[in-house]
């Protein structure tokens, strides 16, 4: 655990815009994140920016051994090293910006859960945009979206205009408790079409 942290800490200093946050987050907040999502019936389950494989981890642990689960990372690095580590995940070196043209040339129209551990504050406004718009468009009808912030920064405007993004993309959100184990403190916004 402590050298996964330090391979994440060393990543963001060399890349501080691409990683967003200078430690991984704990598996409290994927627990909470998971929790009241269907993930045991769903087929399809994608996962942008896994990182250190936090979330992956909690998802594999929730899902059914004939889901396809697939992980979106950008980061070579982390996506190389999750790859090697969890063999039964499919791992795409990849920008999440492009979640379209990915699902598509693997012939899936929809998918059921997306679980983003994207860093969005760092993300301009049309990234965002780009990235939210694939992800609704390709939800399943019942399909659920998760996401996270970090406590008190989801106060700042470019978390608020966050928040006005998930608006205009989805019908249902809720926002989960804040889990204060997690460094720094941060909470799950749950998101149905």
């Amino acid at each position: 655990m402590l050298a996964s942290k330090v391979n994440f800490l060393r990543e963001y200093l060399s890349n501080p815009a691409l990683i967003g946050a200078v430690a991984p987050s704990g598996p409290a907040l994927a627990a909470r994140m998971l929790d009241g999502i269907s993930l045991t019936q769903a087929k399809t389950v994608i996962e942008l920016g896994p990182g250190t494989g936090v979330f992956t981890r909690e998802i594999l642990n929730r899902i059914s051994d004939s889901c396809r689960f697939m992980a979106v990372e950008k980061n070579s690095t982390f996506a190389k090293r999750l790859q090697s580590e969890l063999h039964s995940v499919e791992v795409i070196d990849g920008d999440a910006g492009m979640l379209g043209s990915m699902l598509d040339e693997r012939n899936l129209e929809e998918v059921d859960v997306v679980i983003s551990g994207l860093p969005w504050a760092a993300f301009p406004g049309p990234l965002q945009e780009q990235v939210l718009s694939q992800v609704s468009q390709r939800l399943s009808p019942d399909g659920s979206f998760v996401t996270f912030a970090y406590g008190g920064i989801h106060l700042l405007p470019k978390a608020r205009a966050f928040r006005k993004q998930l608006e205009k993309h989805f019908s249902n959100i809720s926002k989960t408790r804040t889990v204060w184990r997690n460094l720094p403190p941060a909470f799950a916004y749950q998101c149905k079409k």
